[in-house]
């Protein structure tokens, strides 16, 4: 029988093929096994001397730099499953050191399989100058289509969002599902109130667009005299 490198050469081939066949379906089962459950972070209204850039500190000891995005939220990094802490430093510490007490934490209930996490200042934290704020946007509590208002001001704020009506109370949050049906404008119309009705004012007027496949997160943020407010909303895409 002679020797057919040819044969020999297509054999071969054929071989790595169904080697980096079976790998690819390796790595993908691997990264969606790791990845059922994740997190995106963002620093809106940071100043510029504002860190950008935090090392998350899970229970067992485990870091990963996290960029804290001004106008976006970040792209997706895992966390570990179940009821976790998760600590927040400026830098990697050295092996085998823990996260000092007063480091800002937040703790992320096992249920939440997506968290959203804000991030604010807090000048009177000596370790890292920051507060965090989470939000579980698991797509049976804050899926794509949806809007979730978050009020971080001292006002009422109410009105209509498309043809959904919104009553968001200081300090508080609410969810609008599909503002629209379909993937086109439509019009947000809310006002304001501090403490009685006689206070009530315009707050905005604007045409927003509606895209079913993704979450959107609308900031009510305080201002200085003589407004009362403003508003930030930002898309959260393939989350």
């Amino acid at each position: 029988m002679k020797f057919n490198p040819r044969k020999y050469h297509i054999l071969n081939l054929r071989t790595l093929l169904l080697k980096a066949a079976l790998l690819s379906v390796v790595l993908l089962t691997t990264s969606s096994v790791s990845a059922e459950r994740v997190a995106r972070i963002m620093y809106y209204g940071a100043s510029k001397a504002a860190p950008k850039t935090a090392f998350i500190y899970d229970q067992t000891g485990a870091s990963q730099p996290v960029k804290l995005g001004r106008h976006h939220f970040s792209d997706s990094f895992e966390i570990p499953s179940g009821d976790i802490v998760l600590k927040f430093v400026s830098k990697q510490l050295p092996e085998d050191q823990l996260p000092p007490e007063g480091a800002p934490g937040l703790k992320i209930p096992k249920k939440w399989k997506k968290v959203l996490i804000m991030v604010s200042e807090d000048l009177e934290n000596a370790v890292f100058p920051i507060t965090l704020n989470a939000i579980d946007a698991s797509d049976n509590v804050f899926g794509p289509g949806e809007l979730f208002f978050i009020n971080f001001t001292e006002i009422g704020v109410f009105g209509m969002v498309g043809d959904q009506k919104l009553v968001l109370k200081p300090q508080a949050t609410a969810v609008i599902s599909n503002p629209a049906s379909k993937r086109e404008d439509y019009y947000v119309q809310l006002d304001s109130v501090e403490s009685t009705i006689e206070t009530r004012r315009w707050f905005l007027r604007q045409k927003w667009r509606h895209q079913p496949k993704q979450r959107y997160v609308a900031f009510i943020i305080p201002m200085p005299k003589p407004r009362v407010a403003k508003i930030y909303a930002t898309p959260i895409r393939d989350f």
